[in-house]
């Protein structure tokens, strides 16, 4: 008896999934006849990696109206050891920063390559030449556009500043990622404004 009822529950089940498959896929072509765009495939897109890949990351940008910083950085440097253990680092267990701003590293002296935004391939270092980086410690910061943000933070000068001057700069980011204001966002030291 109970086996009886189970069937007939299933049957019952199968004919309501029928008669509603068809209003939902009729409704998805409606949607796509008016000109509807479905909505966007999130972007799977990490807080802290290498970067790798530079339209990936932008897309995934545009889609949260966050923006990167970017950490370019040596193995044989010092001071870059010491940013990435008190700022970088720290970033990854921080809540504050979650969902606001990715954090993308280079480190110029490694075997790494680089998909720009054109899907073309360079190495680690020629990536950082482009950047016109010729000292590291880097820290820059870069809108969902691909255009950089504010001043980088270049080398260490005083350590004791380097908290203010860090924060600063992710202030300004997370502000111009979501209102981009040229007077503001633009760097002031940098004649041509860099871009990723």
């Amino acid at each position: 008896m109970r086996r009886g009822f189970l069937v007939v529950r299933l049957l019952a089940l199968a004919v309501l999934c029928g008669l509603f498959a068809p209003q939902v896929f009729a409704q998805a072509e409606v949607s796509a006849a008016m000109g509807e765009t479905p909505p966007p495939v999130s972007i799977d897109l990490p807080f802290m990696e290498n970067l790798r890949d530079v339209s990936r990351d932008l897309v995934g940008m545009k889609e949260r109206k966050i923006p990167m910083l970017l950490f370019i950085h040596a193995s044989y440097c010092g001071y870059c050891q010491w940013v990435d253990e008190n700022f970088i680092q720290p970033m990854v267990n921080d809540p504050a920063y979650q969902g606001k701003i990715i954090v993308r590293r280079i480190e110029i002296d490694a075997d790494g390559s680089i998909l720009d935004r054109d899907g073309k391939e360079e190495s680690n270092r020629h990536f950082a030449d482009r950047m016109g980086v010729h000292l590291v410690p880097v820290v820059a910061f870069f809108g969902p556009d691909g255009k950089e943000i504010g001043d980088p933070i270049n080398g260490v000068t005083v350590q004791d500043f380097y908290p203010y001057y860090f924060q600063q700069g992710i202030e300004l980011a997370e502000a111009c990622a979501k209102n981009p204001d040229p007077a503001k966002c633009t760097p002031g030291k940098k004649k041509d404004q860099r871009s990723l």
